[in-house]
């Protein structure tokens, strides 16, 4: 893992994100051999993927913290309907709580927002639903100002593309997380967003920029 961040770094991220949650110890380690393999050149984010029990998240995290890993956020801590749960963790970790799986829809947004449970609200075309709804949520969080982050599944270039644009449309999305078409081995998308690492160049054609897709006829 720490040889994975290095090779992460020298490709010019500046941000990592590092899955967490079986065994509590051995993330502690890796996130110590990560951290001292790249020092302060870039943010370590952790996700949870619900791995945890509120008090334990708490436990877990600040003695992360108090190690020195400086971990940007996690995302969630807790299984995803527990929102008393992540509010508990939310009001008592040192590192900043994102709601991910709690957050489907514009009303679970507001229940997250209105309660206090997270302090930040991940947003995912695939989750939430599509462009509309995403806005939605993006503009309730603003209202209360709740930064977002704009992430996606493993996707490839189309829907990811959207999101980009979501992305951009909105402030309040501070962050990203939308790696898909750069993990995929083939971009058999014409036209679109450039993915290039971890910079993302938007199309000036109109609408999304998607023109086609090789090795497909149209038929007028």
């Amino acid at each position: 893992m720490a040889r994975d961040a290095i090779t992460a770094i020298n490709r010019g991220y500046d941000t990592l994100k590092v899955k967490v949650g079986v065994n509590p110890q051995l993330d502690v380690e890796r996130l110590t051999a990560i951290r001292n393999a790249i020092g302060i050149r870039a943010k370590l984010r952790i996700d949870a993927n619900q791995a945890w029990k509120p008090q334990e998240a708490v436990r877990i995290l600040n003695k992360m913290q108090e190690q020195g890993l400086d971990i940007e956020l996690v995302e969630q801590p807790v299984i995803a309907h527990d929102i008393e749960g992540l509010k508990y963790v939310t009001e008592r970790s040192y590192i900043p709580v994102l709601a991910d799986e709690s957050v489907f829809s514009p009303l679970d947004a507001m229940k997250i927002i209105q309660t206090g449970a997270a302090d930040l609200i991940n947003i995912k075309l695939m989750k939430c639903g599509g462009i509309t709804p995403a806005l939605k949520i993006a503009d309730a969080a603003s209202i209360m100002g709740v930064e977002c982050m704009l992430g996606c599944m493993l996707e490839a270039k189309v829907s990811v593309n959207a999101a980009v644009h979501v992305a951009c449309a909105r402030s309040i999305i501070t962050k990203i997380d939308l790696d898909g078409p750069v993990l995929c081995s083939e971009d058999p998308i014409i036209g679109g967003s450039v993915f290039n690492e971890k910079d993302i160049t938007v199309s000036k054609e109109p609408g999304l920029g998607i023109k086609g897709i090789e090795k497909i006829t149209y038929l007028d």
